[in-house]
């Protein structure tokens, strides 16, 4: 897209990876790092960094960044970062920015309807750091004005007060992190979840965890269900284990033309929301994943209630699994509830 357009701050997969972090994001480079090697991810260009530093700089908002890493006083930090978050949210796009936008955004309804946008930040999923879940995701974007808005408030939230402070424990410089912004096609979740390439709880690296639910993955990823999982052997390519979770009393999905729904106590509630074919395949995925980057993967995915299996499965976000692969650890957290221990053991450094 940027090569047939001379877009200056739009890249299309195939420019995304790991080498250029500081210019897509983390999460943008693991998109790009997952497709060239030819894992499933839905279709998707980035907003870079370059366009995040002509926001700011479009805007005058450079001072009061380096400020923030002037500043000791927590309250007066926090204070200090409401009132960027404030200031990026009514500041106006830079003309050059807002038409490569607006011609960008025309393409991508052509051919998808409706995206999601995401935040994708350059120090996200460091190697001494995890940011994961900090910044904002938006999903259902319709119009040309809701992905305005949705980019704005992806570039605020590389503000908000967790991570200020999180970058404030790691001694890393405000100045010196940036957003770029993923706009992807929008898959229609029929169920999605995350997938550990060992067993979170207690190290194992012979068996995949597959954690799954109805609907879209905020559910699982926010806790608000218990969700269905599924273990499946790296060995034998078998599932090992089913465990079918009664408490899954929430599920997101979006309409056909892009709205965001909440459901409350859905009537598959009960039912396993992944067949043993989709977990396997899920897992033999898991398993390219892990040998692609040489280390476990924490794996987001989805399953698109639109097409057959195997065509169905998207993985939407690969990163190393912050748990080191060994059992020494089970009988260390075994008196600890299982959501507790997997908790504790992905926020372990490790």
């Amino acid at each position: 897209m940027r090569d047939d357009n001379n877009f200056s701050f739009i890249l299309p997969p195939e420019e995304c990876s790991g080498a250029r972090i500081r210019l897509v994001g983390g999460k943008a480079a693991s998109l790009g790092e997952l497709t060239k090697a030819n894992i499933p991810v839905p279709p998707f260009i980035v907003i870079s960094s370059e366009a995040y530093r002509e926001y700011v700089k479009h805007n005058g908002l450079e001072n009061a960044i380096e400020l923030l890493d002037d500043t000791e006083d927590e309250s007066r930090l926090l204070n200090l970062a409401g009132k960027i978050r404030s200031e990026i949210l009514k500041a106006p796009y830079p003309t050059g920015l807002k038409r490569e936008l607006m011609e960008a955004y025309g393409k991508l309804v052509s051919r998808w309807e409706v995206i999601a946008v995401r935040s994708s930040a350059t120090l996200e999923d460091a190697a001494d750091a995890s940011f994961a879940g900090q910044y904002e995701t938006f999903l259902g974007i319709r119009s040309f004005d809701q992905l305005l808005d949705s980019v704005k408030r992806c570039y605020a939230s590389l503000f908000n007060d967790r991570s200020v402070l999180y970058r404030k424990r790691l001694k890393k410089k405000n100045s010196e992190a940036y957003m770029a912004v993923v706009v992807q096609s929008l898959v229609r979740a029929r169920s999605a979840g995350v997938m550990f390439t060992l067993n979170p709880t207690n190290g194992d690296p012979s068996v995949v965890v597959i954690e799954s639910s109805w609907g879209l993955g905020e559910a699982v990823v926010k806790g608000e269900v218990i969700p269905d999982s599924y273990v499946v052997s790296k060995v034998t390519g078998e599932v090992l284990k089913v465990r079918k979770s009664g408490n899954k009393p929430i599920k997101y999905e979006t309409t056909e033309d892009g709205e965001l729904l909440t459901i409350m106590n859905p009537p598959e509630a009960h039912e396993l929301s992944l067949s043993s074919d989709e977990a396997v395949y899920l897992a033999e995925i898991g398993v390219r994943l892990e040998n692609h980057y040489g280390r476990p993967q924490d794996v987001e995915w989805v399953v698109d209630k639109n097409l057959r299996f195997p065509d169905n499965l998207f993985v939407v976000q690969s990163r190393p699994a912050t748990v080191s692969p060994t059992t020494s650890r089970a009988s260390e957290l075994s008196s600890i509830p299982v959501l507790d221990r997997m908790v504790r053991i992905l926020k372990a450094k490790p």
